[in-house]
């Protein structure tokens, strides 16, 4: 199954800390994933502890560096995501504008036009421009595209449902609600972001006199339609990561290489395990896929789940999960780094010196 990107807990954090303990603490008090790191290059591989040192050291800036770029993507495309589902709503608003009555068009005109008629466009202005524009819709609840936008901008769970939709108290309190989500969707995007919708309606202001709700919404919408879509897999970062590790060892003078056995299939050879020790450390240091044999722990956990209440049970899980199961390296990442290194030593060393910067 693909990895896809998620927030990492500790990609935020420094890797100095770490690196100042493997280099002070002694060994038993290490992260226990580093101490099988360490344990595969000391006892497997027979390295003297200066060496095993340095080549964990490394390793590890390069795991960070790993780390680091999983939780970049996670954001880019939670960034994403909250920039198309704006672009969608503002696209969505100014159609219905286009379609109301001429009385509804009036009313947008006359509460939206005024606020960046006159002023400075910056985030203050546009949360209140947002606020008028929801509330012209809501001085007319039950025309079609007012209900529209209301739909579009509020989460169709949470609309009432029967008789209370058609309730006009109710109706203005969705609204009211719609206008706090869209500004707080607002406020959620990235500086540049915001800054490229206040340069459009600048723009808008300075080279059209007359402007309608329309244009305003059609211009917000225009300001995010710049990014493309973001991949979620992180194959290719885990695969850079790992031919780091590649150019680490060989550096150090060890040689890694990829062993199968085809009588034993979850067989891991050292230099795949020692990849997903490190990079666990970093991504996942709560992950207990290496602590032994996981059948024990399985029927620990199924035991304690069979003694949880008959009500309670259906809800909580009997299975281990995902991190304490499956390995962040898998064999194909091992055999691309490889056939990387192969193809291009020069240029994977240049990859990976920069990761660790």
């Amino acid at each position: 199954m693909k990895r896809r990107a998620r927030p990492v807990p500790f990609a935020r954090m420094r890797p100095d800390s770490v690196l100042r303990d493997l280099a002070v603490l002694p060994t038993d008090e290490w992260p226990r994933h580093l101490r099988l790191a360490r344990n595969i290059l000391s006892a497997e591989l027979g390295l003297d502890d200066a060496k095993a040192q340095a080549v964990l050291i490394a390793s590890y800036s390069a795991s960070h560096a790993c780390a680091q770029a999983i939780n970049q993507r996670s954001r880019d495309i939670a960034d994403f995501t909250a920039c198309l589902k704006l672009r969608k709503i503002f696209t969505r608003v100014a159609k219905c504008a286009r379609r109301s009555p001429v009385r509804l068009r009036r009313a947008l005109d006359s509460g939206i036009c005024p606020t960046i008629h006159d002023n400075i466009v910056d985030a203050e202005s546009v949360e209140e421009l947002i606020h008028a524009l929801v509330a012209a819709f809501a001085r007319f609840p039950k025309e079609a595209s007012s209900l529209t936008v209301l739909r579009a901008v509020k989460p169709r769970s949470s609309l009432p449902e029967g008789a209370n939709f058609e309730s006009r108290n109710c109706l203005r309190r969705c609204f009211a609600e719609a206008s706090v989500l869209l500004q707080q969707d607002y406020s959620a995007l990235r500086a540049i972001d915001q800054r490229r919708i206040e340069s459009a309606l600048t723009e808008l202001r300075d080279n059209n006199s007359e402007f309608n709700a329309a244009g305003v919404c059609d211009s917000i919408a225009s300001a995010l339609d710049g990014d493309k879509a973001i991949r979620a897999a992180i194959h290719d970062l885990i695969t850079t990561y790992v031919a780091a590790l590649v150019d680490i060892w060989l550096r150090h003078g060890i040689k890694p290489a990829r062993s199968v056995r085809f009588s034993h299939p979850n067989y891991r050879g050292k230099f795949h395990r020692f990849a997903d020790l490190v990079l666990t450390t970093a991504v996942e240091p709560w992950s207990k896929r290496h602590d032994g044999d996981n059948r024990q722990l399985s029927a620990r956990l199924r035991e304690a789940h069979g003694q949880l209440p008959s009500d309670i049970r259906k809800f909580v899980r009997c299975a281990l999960g995902r991190s304490d199961v499956e390995w962040l390296v898998s064999d194909d990442h091992v055999k691309a780094a490889l056939a990387l290194f192969k193809k291009s030593p020069l240029k994977l060393h240049t990859r990976s010196s920069a990761a660790q910067r």
